[in-house]
């Protein structure tokens, strides 16, 4: 039986509610390791892998169910292109405040690997 699009729209929340706890946790041991700065470049590097999922997630899921299946890989392709437009956007911006570039790139490399969890989340 195939999973519903709600229950499809749940899981990409959870799997990005996932990503955000990834950060959070990579940012308190950065905390406790190395200080201040490092765990809010890594926190911020968490939230611009995570952020973008989110954009993605909701442009990809809003016509799931609702439209044509045209309409599904659109919003798709849409989805992709913003998410891809939008890390680079907020990567720009984070580089304009102090930050600690090691921590900065664990905290999102380490999210970004979240996504590799999807098989849990996406299990029905």
């Amino acid at each position: 039986m195939q999973p519903s699009p709600r229950q499809v729209r749940i899981s990409a929340y959870k799997l990005i509610a996932f990503q955000v706890a990834v950060a959070a946790v990579t940012a308190l041991g950065f905390a406790i390791g190395a200080g201040e700065l490092a765990a809010k470049s890594a926190f911020k590097g968490g939230l611009i892998a995570a952020v973008p999922n989110f954009v993605f997630a909701m442009f990809a899921f809003w016509t799931l169910g609702r439209g044509s299946a045209e309409q599904a890989r659109t919003a798709m392709m849409r989805g992709h292109s913003l998410k891809i437009i939008l890390t680079i956007v907020l990567f720009v911006v984070v580089m304009q405040q102090p930050i600690a570039a090691g921590p900065l790139m664990a905290g999102f490399i380490l999210t970004l690997f979240a996504q590799w969890s999807t098989a849990i989340f996406f299990k029905h």
